[in-house]
């Protein structure tokens, strides 16, 4: 009898291993497609099996993890640049749409404009009729002026938004790092969901900013922005919080920096993610066209120098044929005090009226259309008048600026999908769960089951026959 009941606990044994491979591999198929879940994989060690020493044998089921740290830390890293690049993607389409070149755009149709005016005017430089053409235009460059520099502040405030936004996400995703590192400080038996979730969490911070994923005390981890500040060590978070930088140009706006939880900033660690496509455009790009904390930007310098240009030239003119000559008004005016707000405050010279725009060269020689015919060729000059570029070639480096950088992270986009989608195809390889291996391992399992359950019916058997003898 007591050989009976060691191949009954035998097979029991080897009945419940094969139950809980079965759970396994059932939960497994329903994990399939849940975010961050690596396959589980049902092993068996056999025990110790002595006739003499009354040690039943059998066999003991271990789940074995096959996630692999190596292939998760390379889709972090491919994620990461993806995220920089889709932010970069996102944050220079309205860009592209304020300066566009084609003539629909506003400045570009403005200028142009303003410059057949003046050519029109060049044909009668004394006719009211043909300065006040001139003061329409020269309203019209500088609503343009005004439209184009609201419309890139929007879009500032627009990424100012989108920039707290998203540290925001940061700081909620470390919350959950944190969450996960209490959990298994309370209990650290493996549980294949919430190290699922943890690893959800770490691909979507890893979008956000770069990490670096350490292991920390027992089965907790640590989480370092930029491999240098920590997020996350242990049950202590390290918020970040953005501010304002400080400005050599107290007029106009600042910059932003990225800051932990004791103010140190934090911003040069910040080399990939979304995080980082967004202080590019907020603190270079959009700086750079409309000025900020620390430059005037190209918008201003353009409006400034179409305004000093065209009221410089004027100042040199006349409006009478015969001295004493009378110099002219000037036709543009703008707020001198903010450099980074020229674009802003252009507009026509308020206290100008027709018959005031000084056309006359009184040389010598005298030529009597001569500063209008001056003006009308400033935008053909071969010389240029900023940086040897016309003003309609200075515009268009601006819009190229924009598209340049625009075709690059769309170029960008495209490489990095098909890398975030090798790293994922090599973690799938290592880590994923494949319906097809699943199938066959509960096959097997059945297999296995059935022959267990076949011992226990003999043993059964023979265990009634022996009960019927001794009756």
């Amino acid at each position: 009898m007591g050989d009976l009941f060691s191949a009954l606990s035998s097979a029991a044994s080897a009945l419940n291993a094969f139950q809980r491979s079965v759970d396994v591999t059932q939960n497994n198929v329903a994990n399939a497609n849940s975010p961050g879940y690596a396959k589980q994989v049902p092993t068996f060690q056999s025990q110790d099996f002595q006739t003499t020493g009354g040690v039943s044998g059998g066999v003991r089921e271990q789940t074995q993890d096959t996630r692999s740290e190596f292939a998760d830390n390379a889709v972090q890293q491919q994620l990461s640049l993806l995220g920089q690049f889709q932010q970069l993607q996102t944050s220079l389409a309205p860009l592209q749409t304020v300066l566009d070149v084609s003539s629909n755009s506003a400045i570009p149709t403005a200028l142009n404009n303003l410059f057949q005016s003046f050519s029109q005017w060049s044909a009668h430089p004394s006719d009211t009729t043909s300065q006040s053409l001139v003061i329409s235009a020269a309203q019209q460059a500088g609503s343009a002026f005004q439209q184009t520099a609201a419309q890139l502040n929007n879009i500032r405030s627009a990424t100012d938004k989108d920039l707290q936004s998203t540290v925001d996400q940061i700081n909620q995703d470390a919350l959950q790092i944190q969450d996960y590192n209490q959990s298994v400080a309370r209990d650290s038996t493996p549980d294949a969901g919430r190290d699922a979730r943890l690893h959800a969490t770490l691909e979507d911070l890893s979008s956000l900013a770069d990490i670096q994923v350490m292991p920390g005390n027992g089965a907790t981890v640590t989480v370092l922005l930029g491999g240098q500040t920590p997020l996350v060590i242990g049950a202590q978070i390290n918020t970040l919080h953005v501010q304002d930088a400080s400005s050599v140009n107290p007029v106009g706006p600042p910059d932003k920096t990225i800051v932990d939880s004791t103010g140190r900033d934090v911003s040069a660690q910040v080399t990939s993610g979304s995080l980082y496509g967004l202080l590019t455009v907020r603190n270079n790009l959009i700086p750079s066209l409309a000025g900020g904390g620390q430059q005037a930007g190209d918008l201003n310098t353009l409006a400034q120098g179409l305004a000093d240009t065209v009221n410089n030239l004027l100042a040199q003119g006349s409006t009478t044929l015969t001295p004493p000559y009378q110099a002219g008004s000037a036709l543009f005016s703008y707020d001198p005090s903010s450099p980074s707000g020229v674009a802003a405050s252009l507009g026509v010279n308020p206290n100008l009226l027709p018959g005031q725009l000084a056309g006359i060269d009184p040389g010598p020689p005298l030529v009597s259309n001569g500063i209008a015919l001056r003006l009308a060729g400033l935008d053909s000059d071969p010389n240029g008048q900023i940086n040897g570029l016309s003003f309609t070639q200075f515009f268009s480096t601006l819009a190229s600026r924009v598209g340049n950088a625009a075709q690059s992270a769309d170029t960008s986009v495209a490489a990095q999908t098909q890398l975030v989608a090798q790293a994922k195809t090599l973690r799938q390889q290592l880590s994923g769960v494949s319906m097809d291996e699943e199938a066959i391992r509960l096959i097997q399992l059945q297999s296995s089951y059935q022959a267990a359950s076949k011992v226990v019916t003999i043993v059964d058997q023979l265990m009634q026959s022996l009960i019927d003898m001794v009756h």
